[in-house]
């Protein structure tokens, strides 16, 4: 069983993104990345994205991240400050402990993407 299938599917992921974002946006070390962005929007592109990447049935079809963050000067701490927020988000849904771990791992893949300062 996939992590997108053991997490609940797509509607799940969804939920879970949208309290991150939730949580990013009262959070003022990284809030100002997602100003003027149409966070429905953002919500979106990003559960697309971990549907895919945690194993769901549709393949990633969006833009290549490095090239999205490639000017936003994202550091390593705003990063793990923003991946606490996908662990904050994943265990207020109830999410079981070992499957937040193995869902923070697989966004952890994609540090070297996003970090660019």
């Amino acid at each position: 069983m996939t992590l997108f299938e053991q997490l609940g599917g797509e509607a799940a992921v969804t939920a879970v993104t949208t309290q991150f974002y939730a949580n990013i946006q009262a959070d003022p070390t990284v809030a100002n990345f997602f100003n003027g962005i149409n966070m429905a929007d953002q919500t979106n592109k990003t559960a697309s994205f971990l549907c895919a990447a945690l194993g769901g049935p549709k393949a990633w079809g969006g833009r290549n991240l490095k090239e999205v963050h490639a000017n936003m000067g994202v550091t390593n701490a705003q990063f793990t400050t923003v991946i606490g927020h996908l662990r904050s988000a994943l265990t207020s849904a109830g999410v079981a402990a070992a499957l937040v771990d193995q869902t923070v791992a697989v966004a952890e893949t994609v540090r070297g993407d996003v970090v660019t300062a």
